[in-house]
């Protein structure tokens, strides 16, 4: 079964994508965050989410996505999926069925909540139960899912370890700046 929830923590101002920066799965201390060199401008984002979010401790890792995009491309995953558990030793997420997410999470529960917010509204999530287990990349393209919601831009939002969701094609040509804190496993509160 798995319960999707998503909560939204508090509007955010993020950088611009016109240096199109890209930093994947940035590891950090939650309690005393400290960004990449080039990204130092993202630290008080953080800092806002990390606390509206309740999470005091662990590791976090930040990937940030300032990207062009043209019309009909998507930033990040496309059709309905949960993530799963990130593996700094592998550099993935470690899925083995693709896009590196960990997937051992559908039999031991173990994926983790992620923070994401972007300055364009291009996100879909579900708010439900779904009796449904992921494929192995986490894709759930196969289920009745409903419409969804979309999320609202500059806005930070908390996806429990279960939220079903996607990246949605763009409308028309976007500069876009996406960011995500996947946080610690079972650190997952709402």
């Amino acid at each position: 079964m798995l319960n999707s929830k998503f909560t939204q923590l508090l509007a955010v101002a993020l950088p611009g994508p016109e240096l199109q920066r890209q930093y994947y799965m940035h590891a950090f201390d939650i309690a005393d965050p400290v960004m990449p060199e080039g990204f130092e401008d993202y630290l008080p984002v953080v800092l806002d989410l990390i606390k509206a979010s309740g999470v005091t401790e662990g590791v976090g890792y930040l990937t940030v996505d300032e990207k062009m995009l043209k019309k009909g491309e998507t930033q990040r995953k496309p059709k309905p999926h949960v993530d799963g558990c990130y593996v700094p030793q592998r550099r993935t997420w470690g899925h083995g069925g693709g896009g590196g997410w960990n997937h051992s999470c559908n039999i031991i529960p173990g994926r983790m909540p992620v923070i994401v917010a972007s300055n364009f509204a291009a996100c879909k999530a579900w708010l439900g139960e779904f009796d449904a287990e992921p494929k192995s990349d986490g894709d759930l393209s196969h289920l009745e899912l409903g419409e969804g919601t979309l999320l609202e831009p500059n806005m930070g939002y908390l996806l429990s370890p279960d939220c079903v969701h996607e990246s949605l094609p763009m409308p028309h040509d976007v500069d876009r700046t996406f960011i995500r804190i996947a946080m610690p496993v079972g650190s997952y509160v709402n």
